[in-house]
């Protein structure tokens, strides 16, 4: 059931999501991975939505996406546009083959919502930044300001993380970043075209310390 799940998500997300992409979710991509140089690792890719918007002369490019429907997908995607400095890899979050600050960028958009320990994750992205590297965060979070949204996100999380792949709804990542030690420059914003469980979202950059 749970092979069945992963096809048909991987399957219908780029029809599901294309809605909201036009709507917000594009423009948001293009600002915060417009910007990016050097050495670049995006956790939980999916399809591969963000490769529209990556600049052409990075270095390098480090997809990682531990589902294989997925993973299929992001292939197909990649090999379209041909680009040789692009590593396909099937790690999970938690645990990424790649040496201690090796990178100078790591993205995650809509991905610590469903990453199953995220403690454990953000420790493995700080372990792969540079000193003064950053975290690049497009994620759907708790609404701490609507507290009768926040009970329908507490409410609706058991059934939504099942049909969508492990996402929660009621995960503080701002606080959470925080907690871990990441400098943050965040902006608290509204998705649209979706329910109200998951319009708010927090862009922008988690800095690891230079020292």
């Amino acid at each position: 059931m749970r092979g069945f799940r992963s096809a048909l998500l991987a399957s219908v997300y780029d029809r599901a999501m294309l809605g909201v992409e036009r709507r917000c979710l594009a423009g948001w991509r293009a600002e915060l991975l417009a910007p990016l140089s050097g050495r670049v690792l995006e956790i939980g890719s999916g399809t591969g939505v963000n490769l529209n918007y990556y600049p052409v002369d990075l270095e390098q490019l480090v997809l990682c996406e531990p589902d294989a429907a997925m993973r299929h997908r992001l292939r197909q995607n990649v090999a379209r546009r041909g680009r040789a400095e692009i590593d396909i890899s099937c790690c999970s979050a938690e645990q990424i083959d790649y040496p201690g600050a090796h990178f100078d960028f790591i993205v995650s958009t809509l991905v610590l919502c469903s990453v199953g320990d995220i403690d454990r994750t953000l420790e493995e992205i700080r372990r792969l930044l540079k000193p003064g590297g950053a975290l690049v965060v497009m994620e759907h979070v708790r609404d701490d300001a609507r507290p009768s949204v926040a009970a329908w996100q507490r409410r609706l999380e058991p059934l939504w993380r099942w049909c969508a792949g492990n996402c929660h709804l009621t995960r503080p990542t701002a606080q959470i970043l925080q907690r871990v030690g990441f400098e943050t420059d965040l902006d608290l914003v509204e998705m649209c075209g979706v329910p109200g469980v998951v319009r708010p979202v927090i862009k922008g950059t988690a800095r690891k310390s230079s020292c």
